[in-house]
């Protein structure tokens, strides 16, 4: 696959091998959500920042050949590998901006996002097209990032290097990586109710998925922020050396950063 520039951290080959990673890391606890917000078969559901198709796939799985999965996402490279899944349910992929999107009116019995939210600017214009997208009733179920709480122990100079390069990263590009801790406001003047927050965080040591999952992401990006200026050669090497440690100690332990359930709703 080649790479793209619409999305933040890439659209290649080895970004999809970290999609389907974390996917895998997080997917119970979307299942989760979505029960909660008693989403089921026979739904009409917006998978929101598809990218390759691994939410939307369970989607399917969830609500059946009587319901419906539509997939938007802005990558011409997500919409190939997002076409070439089978799915249990009717799916279709729009490929468009959230912004840009027809999203049409009172369409969807819910709306899913995990990972997106953080990467936009102004949410109230998007809330506000989200709910008239809804039916009467409809649910937004929202997953994203409270960027605090991710640490190692035994203590890393690198890795908070990294955590502090990734949080610049974000900014620098218009994202924000505690968007979920500011979704309540928004949420508020776009007219959703808001019925749930839920924070997680996982935790593991160098066999556990959630280092695996990160594995896949810090060492090739603190390369990354080195060029951008937001590690010195010094940190990535103290990153790297430290790293290897912590992946080889058993009693190493890594701590996610938070990760949010907000569900909301659009009042009936």
């Amino acid at each position: 696959m080649s790479e793209t520039p619409e999305y933040l951290l890439g659209t290649n080959d080895r970004e999809l091998q970290r999609l389907e990673a974390q996917h895998g890391v997080w997917s119970d606890l979307a299942s989760d959500a979505l029960d909660r917000a008693g989403v089921g078969p026979g739904d009409m559901v917006l998978d929101l920042g598809a990218g390759p198709g691994f939410v939307t796939r369970d989607l399917a799985a969830r609500v059946g050949a009587t319901g419906h999965v539509t997939g938007l996402d802005e990558s011409p490279v997500w919409r190939a590998a997002f076409e070439a899944r089978d799915y249990a349910a009717p799916v279709t992929f729009i490929e468009s901006t959230i912004e840009e999107a027809d999203l049409g009116e009172a369409r969807f019995d819910c709306i899913f996002s995990r990972w997106v939210f953080s990467f936009l600017g102004d949410l109230d214009p998007v809330l506000a097209k989200l709910r008239r997208a809804l039916k009467p009733g409809g649910v937004l179920v929202i997953q994203d990032y409270n960027h605090e709480g991710v640490s190692v122990f035994p203590e890393s100079a690198g890795f908070e290097a990294a955590i502090r390069a990734t949080r610049a990263f974000y900014r620098g590009a218009g994202g924000d990586p505690w968007v979920a801790a500011r979704l309540p406001g928004p949420l508020r003047r776009s007219g959703f109710e808001l019925e749930e927050i839920r924070p997680h965080v996982r935790a593991g040591n160098g066999e556990s998925p959630v280092f695996r999952w990160l594995d896949a992401f810090f060492p090739t990006f603190v390369r990354t922020y080195a060029e951008a200026g937001l590690m010195s050669e010094e940190e990535v090497e103290s990153f790297d050396e430290e790293w290897a440690a912590l992946a080889r100690n058993p009693d190493a332990l890594l701590f996610s950063p938070m990760i949010v359930d907000v569900i909301a709703r659009r009042p009936g």
